[in-house]
Formats: structure tokens, sequence, C-alpha cells
């Protein structure tokens, strides 16, 4: 019987803002990966995580309505950082094989 070629790749939901979360996210981010940040995980855009956000981290996603909610939504347009709508979100979650989200 042949194997099925299951896609390894991963959308990390990060949905807090403390290091934890992020450094919980990162250990098991792998190539073809990505991060949504969502909830109070968008806090992350104005933190001292930047450089967590290089490569290999370079697809990383900031939810725009969770962002506004925060009052973020200027920083956000200021950044690098991929702002995304909720239909986006779902898209990329349909993009994905898998969702991990990290509290």
């Amino acid at each position: 019987m042949k194997s099925a070629v299951i896609s390894k790749k991963c959308l990390h939901l990060v949905v807090k803002s403390s290091a934890e979360a992020l450094d919980r996210a990162r250990s098991q981010f792998e190539k073809d990966d990505a991060m949504l940040f969502l909830d109070d995980g968008v806090v992350h855009i104005v933190s001292d995580f930047h450089p967590s956000f290089e490569p290999p981290l370079a697809a990383c996603y900031f939810a725009a309505a969770d962002l506004a909610a925060r009052g973020l939504s200027g920083l956000a347009m200021d950044s690098a950082y991929p702002v995304v709508s909720d239909r986006e979100i779902a898209g990329l979650i349909l993009a994905f094989e898998h969702c991990l989200t990290w509290k």
C-alpha cells in the first residue's frame, strides 16, 4: 500500500502577549510554517520580540480586527508585517494542514 504524503505545514496561532507563548510557538516552528497573531497576541507587534520575527519566522501575520481593538492599527500600517482581515484569516487556516494555538 502506498503511503499518503502529508504536508507538515502548520499555522501557529499566538493568542497571548506573553513571552512564554511566543517561545513555545517558536520551539515547534518548522520550515514552511507561519504564525498568525490574534487576540492579545497582536501586542507582540509593539514588544521587544521583533528579532523573533526574523527568518525562519518571516511568515507572520497580524489580525486586523484585534489590532484595531487595541489601538494598534496605525502602528501595524507602519510595520513590515502583513495585516489580515477575518476573511484572509479563514483562507490562511484552510491553506495549512495543521493549526496550533499558543496561550
